[in-house]
């Protein structure tokens, strides 16, 4: 081919690539306006814009599964549940064949996407996501006075916890395997694949990582625990639920204080009807590329340039929780660090990301520098096909559920014959003043994404058997206070 020929391919190249970056160039921008959106507390225009983006990426979307989660979280904080339960739905069946069945990483493209990036794969949920999805979604059902279809969320939710456990350190070992084979092959110095300690410092500052090794989740463990002490059909529920609440302190020590009465209760097989209040606070965190030039000798080039996905967390969320009920003051405990469970489960793929990446840069700077040695006088328009190609396909996977919450917290009080709860943060910002049903279990679920938010999503759910409650809209009164410390009586 003569030089004409070159700059036209040289053309063709940088036309058909450019489009490579179009799906996650939509999908950033979709999910960054969502998440401002959230934070100004424009809940149904978050919503409205989650819907849009998922009918605009269309149903072959390799990025459908994580327009599904956004739409049906911001639909839920909006309040829109049945629309929140169908696209959870959906989601559920986009990655069901990953629960026992399918791998949960697929070896082959661990090795082809190497020829351009991560993004082109498709994705199909992080081990936090699934877990997460089930577990949102047991709210909408109780929501909808559903318990029985709750309590096969609650349960899909534990299988998945139980599936990582089992199965996905195994896969992820074999990705590994494949890839340094793979580079072997590709004459890739093994040293090159391991991750730069600048990378694995930028997922220090997360939280306590350790806390929720092996995926665990103590949101999800305790959810189940209260539903099953308020829909017991049999003494072995009672017993799941024991089981679930000790996981619960196993996992977070600091939780005993929202635990041990609920364990006594069991203990002593007698309960009183009790209001369980969750806080979703902030959101998530999003990801950031980090470009970082990696030391592989490729003819007269000494480095090459890889692009990481790097955490970066959303600062100022409202901080803790605190109950007022009547002259009593209940102080909730954080339940779920979330940026340390996304860290977390991120922190254990980050070997084979890695792997991924620096295989991918090497591979194209190999094919770059061969093509321009065998194209003799032509070798300039070789490499500047070459360099728009790395240009375009350096990118490193961004996508993540962003309108998680960051903070989960969460408090227990017997539940007043007023009906009346009030709830607030840790500095007395009133969240609302939420109505339950007396006589009754109930769960409270508040939600503020960000402390700009003019006010807080929260909705009252009757936990126990039977029909669905009427709606009962919080309450929010400006004009409450707080009693004082010598006023405040410990809380049953």
């Amino acid at each position: 081919m003569g030089p004409t020929g070159l700059s036209r391919t040289v053309v063709a190249v940088a036309v058909a690539l450019a489009g490579l970056g179009g799906c996650q160039s939509d999908y950033r921008s979709s999910s960054a306006l969502v998440a401002s959106q959230e934070l100004a507390g424009e809940y149904p225009e978050a919503a409205d814009t989650a819907a849009k983006a998922l009918a605009a990426a269309g149903t072959d979307s390799v990025s459908r599964v994580i327009y599904l989660l956004e739409a049906g979280r911001t639909a839920q904080i909006a309040g829109r549940i049945e629309d929140s339960t169908r696209y959870y739905d959906t989601a559920f069946e986009a990655v069901l064949p990953y629960l026992d069945t399918e791998p949960e990483a697929r070896v082959t493209e661990a090795i082809t996407t190497t020829l351009v990036n991560q993004t082109v794969s498709e994705y199909r949920g992080t081990v936090t996501d699934r877990i997460m999805l089930n577990t949102l979604q047991a709210i909408n059902r109780l929501r909808l006075g559903q318990p029985d279809q709750a309590r096969i969320e609650l349960n899909r939710a534990r299988a998945w916890q139980q599936d990582a456990v089992e199965k996905a350190q195994e896969e992820i070992e074999r990705s590994e395997r494949a890839l340094s084979e793979k580079a072997e092959d590709e004459g890739v110095p093994e040293e090159s694949l391991e991750v730069p300690a600048a990378l694995r410092d930028a997922y220090s500052g997360l939280g306590d990582l350790e806390a929720y090794a092996d995926w665990r989740n103590p949101f999800t463990s305790w959810l189940r625990g209260i539903f099953l002490i308020a829909n017991a059909s049999d003494v072995g529920d009672l017993g799941n639920a024991r089981f679930d609440l000790r996981e619960v302190v196993a996992m977070n020590p600091d939780a005993s204080p929202l635990v041990d009465p609920d364990l006594e209760s069991l203990e002593l097989n007698r309960f009183t009807p009790s209001t369980w209040v969750v806080f979703m606070s902030g959101l998530a965190p999003r990801l950031e590329e980090f470009r970082l030039d990696i030391p592989i000798p490729v003819g007269d080039v000494n480095y090459v340039a890889a692009a990481f996905p790097v955490l970066e967390p959303v600062p100022d969320a409202p901080a803790g929780l605190r109950l007022v009920v009547g002259d009593q003051v209940v102080e909730g405990v954080l339940l779920a660090d979330v940026d340390a469970m996304i860290a977390a489960d991120y922190s254990r793929r980050l070997p084979v990301i890695v792997m991924q990446e620096v295989l991918s840069a090497a591979i194209k700077t190999v094919g770059t520098w061969a093509a321009s040695q065998a194209a003799g006088d032509s070798g300039g328009l070789v490499n500047l096909a070459g360099i728009i190609y790395q240009a375009v396909t350096t990118a490193a996977d961004l996508r993540t559920w962003r309108t998680l919450p960051k903070f989960i917290y969460a408090a227990r009080t017997s539940t007043p014959p007023s009906g009346t709860i009030s709830v607030r943060t840790s500095d007395d910002r009133l969240l609302g003043t939420v109505r339950v049903q007396p006589s009754e279990h109930n769960l409270v679920v508040a939600t503020l994404p960000g402390p700009a938010a003019p006010q807080a999503g929260i909705e009252s759910i009757r936990l126990a058997p039977g029909e669905p409650s009427p709606p009962l809209p919080p309450e929010v009164d400006p004009g409450s206070t707080v009693p004082s410390p010598s006023e405040r009586n410990p809380a049953e």
